[in-house]
């Protein structure tokens, strides 16, 4: 029971209700939203506790107790109102913009009041790029790299250029500041990097799902789920070629399902779907794993079957096919027994391609189909 609800409480309860309702599970938008609502989420924990920490317990006296409300309005404004554009006008890149350069004004703000380039907030300046790369594209990390690159360049020339940069928190050890900028910058980047790895982990076994979906839908039948005609004639070029090489040979059967049309016009449609139904999966359960059962038509049906190389291995599937017609279906109208007309084909002895098998394998069924009709087996 623990491990269940602990299952139910995730970080996506968290995040989920940060960004646009608009998008389903499994939707790349939805991975996206979320990944920009847990980087302003973190980064505003993250970056709320140092500001608490500081404020607390490091000798900073009226000065520093300044800045520390100044960077966390910066903080919380900033957040606030990158959560807004997610939330409400559903625009991810334009939040991550505002909260990346809310946070940058933050660190550069900083880094005036501390000392310039050698404030400890400058090297903070690093997680700027490296945060727009992964939440927004190459090209948004390289923009923002550039202003990094001027803003530090604008730092370091500010004294040479007559600007005052003020150091308001003398009674700070200065390698101890650093220690904690770079230690914080690398966490920062390392959570960042995480989350982005995880998330585009997702998206590509998403995107994987769908290509297999959409690789069954084009190659089967959506009705019966057996393969279709167009996939079918692939496979039986495939198999031509195969058995060229190795000399080897298989028989194709085609089926015909007698009366279908009467039965689907007597009973509805719904009592034709559920006997294509089953006699597909019958088809597909008796059948091989080397054997190719296809829906070629509306009540025609297709099987190749390897290693049949004489006219007597064909009457043997074609008795086994018979016996599976002879089986009374359970159907919602009731007890239904159906009857086939079954032609066959063998490579190469009928033909050495598909048209010609399935021209003769259909001529055979037809003449299987007239004999019944005339009363002869």
């Amino acid at each position: 029971l623990r491990m269940n609800t602990f299952r139910r409480i995730n970080i996506f309860s968290i995040i989920d209700p940060l960004h646009s309702k608009t998008y389903s599970e499994g939707d790349a938008k939805l991975y996206r939203h979320r990944f920009t609502a847990g980087l302003i989420l973190s980064a505003m924990v993250i970056l709320s506790a140092i500001l608490i920490i500081a404020s607390y317990y490091l000798p900073h006296g009226d000065p520093g107790l300044h800045l520390v409300r100044v960077l966390f309005m910066f903080v919380g404004v900033g957040a606030l109102l990158s959560i807004y554009v997610l939330r409400a006008l559903d625009q991810r890149i334009v939040a991550t913009n505002i909260f990346i350069a809310v946070i940058g004004m933050a660190l550069i703000y900083l880094a005036v009041m501390t000392g310039g380039i050698l404030s400890p907030a400058s090297i903070c300046l690093i997680i700027i790029p490296v945060v727009a790369t992964l939440s927004i594209g190459s090209f948004a990390g390289k923009i923002w790299g550039v202003l990094a690159f001027v803003t530090w360049t604008l730092l370091f020339f500010a004294p040479q250029l007559g600007f005052e940069i003020k150091k308001s928190m003398p009674s700070v050890d200065d390698s101890l500041a650093f220690y904690v900028s770079i230690l914080i910058s690398h966490i920062f980047i390392a959570f960042v990097a995480f989350y982005y790895e995880g998330t585009s982990k997702t998206l590509r076994q998403n995107l994987l799902k769908e290509r297999r979906e959409y690789h069954y839908l084009a190659n089967h039948d959506a009705h019966t789920g057996v393969i279709n005609r167009r996939h079918f004639l692939e496979i039986l070029q495939s198999e031509i070629t195969r058995c060229e090489k190795s000399e080897d040979s298989f028989c194709l059967f085609y089926i015909d399902l007698n009366d279908f049309k009467k039965a689907n016009d007597e009973y509805g449609h719904h009592f034709g779907d559920q006997i294509l139904e089953v006699f597909s999966r019958r088809l597909h359960h008796r059948t091989r794993a080397t054997d190719t059962v296809a829906r070629i038509g509306g009540d025609e049906f297709c099987v190749i079957s390897r290693d049949m190389k004489t006219e007597e291995d064909a009457k043997c599937g074609e008795q086994r096919f018979e016996d599976i017609l002879q089986e009374p279906m359970s159907l919602s109208e009731g007890s239904y027994t159906l009857r086939a007309s079954i032609g066959w084909s063998i490579f190469p002895l009928h033909g050495r391609d598909h048209e010609a098998l399935l021209k003769h394998a259909d001529q055979h069924m037809y003449e299987v189909k007239r004999r019944k009709k005339e009363g002869r087996s």
